[in-house]
């Protein structure tokens, strides 16, 4: 990555989800101020679950009238399957707040396969985004530009659906990506690393102390995976991790990008 992250990190995951919560109210209230809408991708996973019982709690209808909602990926199973993302997501933080229906962009996983689930997704990206077209410029009009977009990142170094050994991860020209790798039980449909890459704020949410190794590698080491190569190119980088997570960083790498809090609000608020 050429992008200098912004690393913050806290004693353990609630403060974390406490700070976030008001970290995506000041990017949402701005890109309302900016665009008149605010656009998320969210992750899936066990990590984000708590965040999203917190952001549950963000009591603002007008903020919710004009947020809209993706998902970066999602596994290829029944809606009520303990794996689907949406579940999981709905559970914690959707049947919770007043954003319209229509909102809210699922992932379909009752259609023919993963690759026909890509295609809908990129189809509902790209009509949700149209309006963004003339103000971008040259050479971004293609790609949606979300506000926000949370990752995670796994402890072989991928990130949403995006894996090592993927042989069209770096396509500039993708939009969604299918995902079928001989390991896995289910395929998955991910948003592609382009498209995250033109985001304004990529945020990689990061707990615990198994996925300490694989921090260190991304963030010194220098490690290629899908995850060291988001890279947003007009937007910021921020890690956000509990102690455990940081915990293979060297002292050297955190005094040179953490950021404190307050230093870290200042400079969103100002964009």
């Amino acid at each position: 990555m050429t992008t200098q992250p912004k690393v913050l990190i806290f004693e353990n995951s609630y403060i974390l989800a406490n700070y976030l919560l008001k970290l995506w109210q000041t990017i949402a209230q701005q890109a309302i101020a900016d665009h008149s809408q605010f656009n998320a991708a969210l992750s899936g996973g066990r990590t984000p679950a708590e965040f999203y019982c917190r952001l549950s709690t963000l009591d603002d209808d007008a903020l919710w009238q004009k947020t809209y909602l993706f998902l970066g990926d999602e596994h290829f199973v029944p809606a009520g399957d303990k794996e689907n993302n949406f579940r999981m997501i709905k559970s914690n933080l959707i049947d919770y707040i007043h954003i319209p229906r229509a909102n809210v962009h699922a992932i379909p996983t009752d259609v023919e396969n993963a690759a026909v689930a890509a295609e809908h997704l990129k189809h509902e990206l790209v009509g949700h985004f149209a309006y963004q077209r003339k103000s971008l410029p040259a050479g971004r009009q293609g790609l949606p530009t979300f506000d926000l977009v949370l990752l995670g990142v796994g402890e072989d170094g991928h990130t949403a659906s995006l894996f090592p050994g993927m042989d069209n991860i770096a396509d500039p020209n993708l939009v969604t990506v299918p995902v079928s790798l001989p390991h896995f039980k289910n395929d998955r449909v991910s948003i592609s690393l382009s498209v995250i890459n033109n985001a304004r704020y990529v945020i990689f949410l990061v707990l615990g102390a198994g996925k300490s190794e694989i921090l260190h590698n991304i963030l010194e080491e220098s490690f290629v995976c899908p995850a060291s190569n988001v890279d947003p190119a007009n937007g910021e980088l921020i890690f956000l991790l509990d102690k455990e997570a940081a915990r293979k960083l060297s002292k050297s790498f955190i005094g040179a990008h953490q950021q404190d809090a307050l230093s870290l609000d200042a400079t969103v608020k100002q964009e």
